[in-house]
């Protein structure tokens, strides 16, 4: 689409204009217009189609793009299903060079459980998938030359918090992407990557830490075959990062929320889409001259205001059923 074209239209409909239901509704609210010869032209005016985001989502189509985003993503999820599962490869072997009891086994399964729990509560989208990937793959591969048991523990929470902040993100930029008459099906494409990740992770196991040739010494450690098989696991974790670095842009719909509108508008440009320039919303900003308690406040309230939404209203039984039934799986 020519420059100018995009430079001289003129927004479609403002937020002044919106109706009260249609302004807490992201599937509703009018954020895109698209030039539209089919229909009625006023006089003066060019003919110009509303579309909603879900509209421009599929207006924009379904093409190679996705299919990479599927392998990116896809990767990324299986990734963090091999740093889960690697501790329970590597467990026979490593309680005998890291001397441990079998409470501290225990201890070691649920260090990167534990640490999801807290990663979990982290938000965002494409910079937050890179920085979690990055913290699973870098304190998962150091974790590899830790000579003492609660040092290895320490390392393997660590990574456990990059494990929790990029399991739920990664579903919800996919879906951000995805057309809505595609969207189940490639959201279920999506979670076969995880069953992928066990494949591998056993794979890597069984070609690695039986193996003998595996195993010499660095000064003080002794570096066996399952400290090799630890460090093979962050590979794909730090691939991932790397991935999403230099090959996916941010989600056009994470980036009008945080009111970036001019990013949202480069990510959409590439599907000859043309964004509103109004502002979608006043950002709510802590002023210079706030205390750092008052800022602490705000970003606590932030923070917590998904949750919050989730138990208000006609959601609340919805989330409620969500949590029992995700909750029944993970214990599966």
């Amino acid at each position: 689409m020519p420059r100018h074209d995009v430079e001289a239209r003129e927004p479609l409909l403002t937020r002044e204009h919106l109706k009260p239901n249609e302004l807490e509704s992201d599937e509703g609210e009018i954020l895109f217009d698209r030039s539209s010869s089919n229909l009625p032209r006023d006089a003066g005016e060019s003919s110009q189609r509303r579309l909603t985001y879900e509209e421009a989502v599929e207006e924009a189509g379904f093409g190679l793009f996705h299919w990479l985003l599927l392998v990116v993503c896809g990767w990324a999820n299986a990734s963090d299903a091999v740093e889960i599962l690697c501790v329970s490869f590597l467990l026979p072997t490593a309680r005998c060079d890291l001397l441990l009891s079998s409470s501290d086994m225990g201890l070691l399964t649920a260090s990167i459980f534990l640490g999801m729990m807290v990663g979990g509560y982290i938000g965002g989208r494409r910079r937050i998938l890179v920085v979690s990937l990055t913290v699973n793959g870098v304190f998962g591969g150091l974790a590899s030359v830790a000579p003492w048991f609660w040092l290895f523990l320490l390392l393997r929470f660590i990574s456990g918090i990059g494990v929790g902040g990029s399991i739920p993100v990664i579903f919800s930029y996919f879906s951000e992407f995805m057309p809505r008459r595609r969207r189940g099906t490639m959201i279920s494409a999506l979670a076969t990557f995880w069953m992928a990740g066990n494949i591998l992770a056993a794979g890597l196991a069984w070609l690695v830490i039986p193996r003998t040739w595996a195993h010499f010494s660095l000064g003080f450690l002794d570096f066996q075959s399952w400290r090799l098989f630890v460090v093979l696991c962050s590979v794909p974790s730090l691939t991932s990062a790397l991935m999403f670095r230099l090959l996916m842009p941010e989600s056009p719909k994470f980036l009008m929320e945080a009111g970036q509108e001019k990013e949202a508008l480069h990510v959409f440009q590439e599907f000859g889409l043309c964004i509103n320039s109004k502002k979608r919303s006043e950002q709510e900003e802590t002023g210079p001259h706030g205390s750092q308690r008052e800022r602490l406040c705000c970003i606590v309230k932030k923070a917590m205001m998904p949750i919050k939404q989730m138990f208000n209203g006609s959601l609340r039984s919805r989330s409620f059923v969500l949590l029992i039934v995700f909750y029944c799986i993970s214990f599966g």
